[in-house]
């Protein structure tokens, strides 16, 4: 009886989850499939405008309108939509734009990330944890708080129309060093002080022992922070007025009404963050297990 009623749990809580997996993946999925469709037929499912093709679509009581008439499997496949993605020369600046934002943010979030958290676990000075504490402090503050001052500095360097506004704050953010820190606890401070009666300095312990020791944390911290700064907006919005300079994550806002690229679009900017996710989602799990993070 006992292994009955295991049995029914175990598959109402497996039928429960695929239904909610169906559910996320869904739009995903529809998404992939309309970028297939040619612009004729997305103005025609998705948009209020009453055309031949979907006159029989629309209400009595509202003749000027017609509702979504969302597809799964296109009328017609084409590749219309990715030939004109390429073709349009704001869709390209803004995927640029993205690149510059998210590269040098990733790559300087770890120089800084690495030794600022060896230094907070492994050297003693004094202060460290009052200032670890601030750290902790400015990671939990939401962000429109933490915007108004970064806009003021900003516009005292004369940086807030530049991307350095997004990117210099973003380097110095502190849950890099939260991260790493954590990971570093699982450490024993036996193996570094051996090395210290052998005579390696900071640094070499740092790049010879301890950086191959957190390749998963520091994989982690690198797809964390990509992901975070693809998809960036509201510190784009505030200090990158210029809708030519925005990135793809707020640019893409522009695209609705284009129904040459919209889904192509779509999918085209979803592409870097899944790749990198699946490439990558081994060292994320090991990395915020290892680091003690749930």
């Amino acid at each position: 009886m006992r292994r009955k009623l295991r049995l029914i749990e175990y598959y109402f809580i497996l039928l429960v989850a695929g239904f909610f997996a169906i559910l996320f993946v869904l739009p995903i999925f529809v998404t992939f499939t309309n970028s297939f469709i040619t612009a004729f037929e997305i103005q025609n499912r998705y948009t209020r405008d009453v055309m031949p093709a979907n006159i029989f679509y629309t209400l009595e009581a509202m003749p000027q309108m017609h509702f979504v008439r969302m597809t799964v499997i296109p009328t017609f496949l084409t590749l219309r939509q990715y030939w004109a993605l390429f073709q349009d020369v704001g869709y390209m600046n803004s995927l640029w734009s993205s690149v510059i934002i998210t590269a040098p943010t990733v790559l300087g979030q770890l120089v800084i990330s690495i030794p600022a958290a060896f230094a907070f676990e492994f050297c003693q000075w004094r202060h460290k944890e009052k200032l670890f504490f601030i750290y902790i402090v400015v990671m939990l503050m939401p962000l429109p708080v933490v915007l108004v001052p970064q806009f003021v500095v900003a516009v005292r360097f004369g940086i807030d129309e530049s991307v350095l506004a997004v990117i210099l704050p973003a380097v110095f953010g502190p849950f890099g060093v939260f991260l790493l820190r954590q990971f570093l606890k699982t450490m024993p401070i036996e193996v570094i002080e051996a090395a210290k009666i052998d005579g390696a300095g900071y640094i070499r312990i740092l790049i010879y022992m301890v950086v191959p020791l957190m390749k998963a944390a520091i994989a982690a911290l690198a797809l964390l922070v990509f992901i975070d700064y693809w998809n960036v907006v509201d510190q784009a919005i505030v200090f990158i007025t210029d809708t030519a300079r925005w990135p793809l994550s707020v640019y893409l806002a522009l695209l609705a009404d284009n129904f040459n690229i919209v889904f192509a679009a779509s999918v085209f900017y979803m592409l870097p963050a899944l790749l990198v996710f699946l490439y990558g989602q081994e060292y994320l799990v090991e990395g915020m297990k290892m680091s003690g993070l749930k």
